[in-house]
């Protein structure tokens, strides 16, 4: 009897862990601005700025990508990695590659 009830109690709550967990790639609307994004977006916002330098601009891309590297939102990890390319480059380069985040940014509901 006991074995039985020990069997029982792990069944159910082997059923309610396969119920109640969906991977957050199922949960994830794509289309939407997730957490991780969110962070992303405002991190470049608040530093964008003050990156004047090769190295300032290196470690906001670094912290960008931070977070936006495990969004599921579309175009910012792509937008992300396209600002870290062109963080050591030249000053066009930069803000090409910022201009591509911040549209990442906005095309995906971010709001300054």
């Amino acid at each position: 009897m006991r074995f039985r009830r020990s069997a029982a109690l792990a069944f159910a709550a082997l059923a309610l862990t396969a119920c109640g967990s969906r991977s957050d790639d199922e949960r994830a609307d794509p289309t939407k601005l997730d957490d991780a994004a969110s962070l992303a977006c405002d991190d470049f916002a608040t530093g964008y700025q003050a990156a004047r330098t090769t190295d300032a601009r290196v470690d906001l891309a670094n912290k960008v990508n931070k977070w936006a590297q495990s969004s599921k939102t579309n175009g910012i990890a792509e937008g992300a990695t396209i600002l870290a390319r062109g963080s050591d480059g030249g000053a066009s380069a930069w803000q090409l590659a910022a201009h591509t985040f911040a549209q990442s940014c906005l095309d995906a509901g971010w709001k300054a």
